[in-house]
């Protein structure tokens, strides 16, 4: 009875490690635009995601990033510097609302540049990192139909939420945005693509 009882939990243990791992294959294998990235923290949860756009989002990527915090959602687009400077998120409007249909979300850190004089630490803070199963870094953001990084990460972009929010969003009086310093995992992979955001 006790061997038996005992060969079933090896069993079910052994069933449970596969369906993980068929799991985080499964996630492995996902598109960039159907790509969900968590991290659970003490006050919720982190998302990060790549959304597609009908055109080009800028001219490094087809996909924008949105950050979803307790808080609220925050919209980017990528630009790419070349030699050591790597990725950088560009904050801009929602580009699913209709006034975006013609010519794009706005871009927020135009408006803000009038306000703050301090722009560069703002724009530090918003560095991105993609990194693959290795935790190589790599280089050029995601693009439509590339498989999506295993990780990602914008590590001091906390920064500006708690002291600068207004910068990275239109939010009238946003308040401070508090978030950690995370490396998001990619663990989830939508069945079906996004609609396409403007322009």
């Amino acid at each position: 009875m006790a061997a038996r009882f005992l060969a079933a939990l090896i069993g079910l243990w052994v069933f449970a490690s596969g369906s993980a791992i068929a799991e985080l294959s499964a996630a492995s294998a996902c598109p960039s635009e159907r790509a969900v990235y968590t991290h659970e923290f003490e006050d919720g949860t982190l998302e990060m995601g790549f959304w597609p756009a009908r055109n080009f989002a800028s001219m490094a990527s087809d996909l924008y990033l949105y950050l979803t915090t307790p808080a609220r959602t925050y919209w980017f687009t990528f630009s790419v510097s070349q030699g050591y400077s790597g990725m950088t998120l560009l904050p801009v409007s929602d580009p699913r609302a209709e006034e975006a249909r013609e010519s794009g979300p706005r871009d927020l850190l135009a408006r803000y540049a009038d306000e703050d004089p301090e722009l560069q630490d703002v724009l530090v803070s918003l560095r991105f990192y993609a990194l693959d199963e290795d935790f190589t870094f790599l280089f050029e953001p995601p693009v439509i139909g590339e498989l999506a990084p295993p990780y990602i990460m914008a590590p001091e972009i906390g920064l500006t939420l708690w002291y600068s929010p207004g910068a990275l969003t239109e939010e009238e009086g946003a308040e401070r945005d508090s978030i950690p310093r995370a490396l998001l995992q990619l663990t989830d992979c939508l069945p079906e693509d996004r609609a396409p955001a403007y322009p």
